[in-house]
């Protein structure tokens, strides 16, 4: 098989003739390059090649965000609206005044509109830099004060999605049989996740949520044509596997919370992929304990980036149980088990051998680290891990 036949076997629920085994490379390759500290046998090779060398397939779920033609594909950031060349889509602003100033590693944007102007600022720390870090720390962030919901509501309801096919094709001839080239939609499930992901501090939402729910209903409501819109263009793509939404957890996005704003949409937009033969991802990478009850019910197919203990409270076993044999774990590898200081050497291979061993030979598995390779993680161990996975 190759690595696109494995991981699509393990999704449908069949056994491959080995366990799909599909690191996210990219935050280590960064901050090899950045720091010097690739290893001497991959210098020169490009991310592909590195997981060429490696023997694992190709991680295209999320993408990188680094990875833009002109200033303008993250220049929204702030907003939580992306143009990167890969995606399905373009979003255009319509109306709107960008005033953009830089200050070092600082950029700032000022939005005008006819009913008031957003302001927003991000930043790259050296610390994240050396960390292979792809998304910038918002400094400013769109939403401070209650007029601001207008503001936004207004650039939401005016801007345009454009069908873009040509770029996801282009990953999806990159890609090849290397791995599954995921259509990515965006990192939030739905409006009112977006405002508290990308809009505003969690914190300040939660009280906004309680102090001015009609603001954040009437944003909401102005966004949902936006999401309508990526989300058909991802449906009505080639794409096999549809990510939307993620970064969960069960003390922010807290039950009550998923059940009433987060569930929904998955579990429509899950039975519009299905209808087409599509999957649909989404990105599990927090505390789940409390959560998977509802992911079962959202009917979702792969919950990428599954972190088991000793990162989050529950283990890979608990998981697995949980999720039934219904949802595909991608995942599944605390990443501290890859750093020599996290985890000595016979930890880490006991703990690789008791998970090939017990899910080695098992569907509904694709095997990764979660939530990426860092950059302090040990190659060795890495192609410790294929070795093994390949002489099953």
């Amino acid at each position: 098989m190759t690595e696109r036949e494995r991981i699509l076997a393990a999704i449908r629920g069949d056994i491959p003739d080995r366990m799909p085994w599909v690191p996210r490379l990219e935050f280590w390759y960064r901050a090899c390059l950045r720091n010097d500290t690739m290893p001497a046998a991959l210098r020169g090779l490009t991310l592909i090649e590195v997981a060429e060398r490696l023997g694992v397939g190709y991680y295209s779920s999320i993408p990188d965000f680094t990875q833009r033609q002109e200033e303008i594909d993250m220049l929204d950031r702030g907003l939580g609206i992306f143009n990167l060349p890969v995606l399905p889509y373009r979003v255009v602003l319509d109306g709107v005044e960008r005033r953009v100033t830089h200050a070092g590693r600082q950029t700032a944007v000022e939005y005008r509109t006819p009913v008031g102007c957003l302001r927003t600022a991000e930043t790259f720390t050296d610390e994240m830099l050396d960390a292979g870090a792809s998304m910038s720390w918002m400094t400013e962030h769109a939403i401070r004060q209650p007029c601001d919901f207008d503001t936004a509501a207004w650039i939401f309801s005016h801007l345009k999605v454009e069908p873009r096919p040509q770029g996801y094709e282009a990953l999806r001839r990159e890609v090849g049989e290397r791995g599954v080239a995921v259509a990515y939609v965006i990192g939030t499930a739905c409006p009112v996740h977006h405002v508290m992901k990308e809009l505003m501090p969690v914190e300040q939402f939660f009280y906004a949520l309680h102090d001015y729910p009609e603001k954040i209903e009437l944003l909401a409501a102005a966004m949902e044509p936006y999401y309508d819109s990526m989300e058909q263009i991802a449906a009505e793509s080639s794409a096999e596997v549809v990510l939307l939404g993620g970064n969960y957890d069960d003390s922010i996005t807290h039950p009550r919370f998923f059940e009433t704003y987060i569930l929904p949409p998955l579990r429509d937009y899950a039975q519009t992929l299905h209808r087409r033969g599509k999957y649909l991802m989404t990105h599990t990478d927090g505390e789940n304990r409390r959560l998977i009850p509802l992911y079962l019910r959202a009917g979702f197919d792969i919950a990428d980036s599954v972190c088991p203990a000793p990162m989050t409270r529950m283990t890979l076993e608990e998981i697995r149980a949980a999720l039934a044999d219904r949802v595909t774990i991608w995942g599944g590898i605390p990443s501290v088990l890859l750093c020599e200081d996290s985890a000595g050497d016979e930890q880490f291979r006991t703990w690789v051998a008791s998970l090939i061993e017990r899910y080695g030979r098992q569907s509904r598995f694709v095997l990764g680290v979660s939530d990426m390779v860092t950059a302090d993680a040990l190659w060795d161990r890495l192609a410790y891990i294929t070795e093994k996975i390949v002489s099953l």
